[in-house]
């Protein structure tokens, strides 16, 4: 009697629990809309629950962690995701208050529709093209067909959100969308100086790859301003690493394959007398005027920096090995901070 008790008190407690637990699973209703739901670019796993429970999307914080949590060991949860710890990719969904905690955890399981994608200043259209492979996981064609349409120098630095099925013409289009309508905020103080845009460009893309800091901008702005108007070769190895690179990725290319590997570098290490031997437009060393085009894509403040230089009659400039810049109005004080400095 006794066991039989205690089977039916079991019983009892299972179907409370099964209830309890179904009621905190459902949904909120039928037939809502699926809403567009932001998933932050650094948010973890709790973070992203607590703003569905706020939100109204899940009843119950814990079941709602418990049925995603068994669905991801169930399956390979994304590779993309970079973290043991986080299920939830970042990126953007499409969700509905109707979904309960099941649906709701196969949603963010499979994927977002939208993801994040940073691209860092300083990068050349080639270094974009592999971040988006990374990111959306291009093929090589629609890698090489981005390189191809892009143009070098305005594909904006920024965090974006792209759709997984975006082709490369929608996002090169975008990325120089972005970069024309920052670029219109400094047009008019371009035009007061008389200052093209392409030639701001290519100036903001050497400005972005020899600074190591943002106080270094201004100063080497300065340095190039004042070497420009004295006719003198810009002498900036950045263009020489441009050159050599563009020149061994192209030999790379084998019917629209990247053969390249992960420790191919677009800005190489110069060898000593280099820099005078290599022919091409983009070589400062052998051109006294700015490159052909741009090397990079700069940042705000690197174009900001093409209209306020320092101060200073610098000519030449290094930096030391903590990456403190310094400055030389003279070839014989430059070898002076040579001999201090990096020997």
């Amino acid at each position: 009697k006794t066991v039989r008790i205690l089977l039916i008190f079991l019983f009892f407690c299972l179907s409370a629990a099964a209830i309890i637990f179904y009621l905190n699973f459902r949904g909120f209703g039928k037939n809502l809309p699926k809403e567009r739901y932001i998933v932050k670019f650094n948010a973890a796993d709790e973070q992203v629950i607590d703003d569905l429970y706020s939100k109204g999307f899940i009843r119950n914080k814990k079941i709602f962690f418990f049925v995603l949590d068994l669905l991801c060991r169930q399956r390979t949860c994304s590779e993309s995701t970079e973290s043991a710890d986080r299920r939830i990719e970042p990126g953007a969904y499409m969700i509905s208050k109707s979904q309960n905690a099941y649906q709701l955890s196969g949603v963010f399981l499979f994927g977002p529709f939208q993801k994040w994608v940073t691209i860092p200043p300083g990068k050349r259209k080639e270094q974009v093209g592999l971040i988006l492979k990374k990111s959306l996981g291009w093929p090589d064609d629609m890698v090489l067909n981005f390189i191809t349409i892009a143009k070098e120098g305005y594909l904006w630095p920024d965090t974006y959100l792209f759709n997984t099925d975006s082709d490369p013409s929608q996002i090169a289009d975008r990325l120089k969308n972005e970069f024309n309508s920052r670029l219109d905020t400094l047009f008019s103080d371009l035009l007061a100086k008389n200052i093209k845009t392409d030639t701001a460009v290519k100036f903001a893309s050497l400005i972005e790859r020899e600074s190591g800091s943002l106080e270094d901008k201004p100063v080497i702005s300065a340095v190039i301003w004042n070497r420009l108007a004295k006719k003198m070769k810009l002498e900036i190895d950045a263009t020489v690493q441009y050159a050599i690179a563009d020149e061994e990725f192209n030999s790379l290319i084998t019917n629209y394959q990247l053969l390249i590997t992960d420790d191919f570098s677009f800005w190489p290490k110069l060898g000593a007398g280099v820099v005078r031997t290599i022919d091409s437009p983009y070589n400062t060393y052998r051109v006294a005027a700015l490159p052909l085009g741009p090397i990079c894509t700069p940042s705000l403040e690197s174009l900001q920096a093409v209209l306020n230089p320092a101060n200073t009659d610098a000519l030449y400039y290094l930096h030391s090995a903590d990456k403190q810049i310094h400055t030389a109005k003279t070839y014989k004080e430059h070898q002076e901070n040579i001999k201090e400095y990096l020997q």
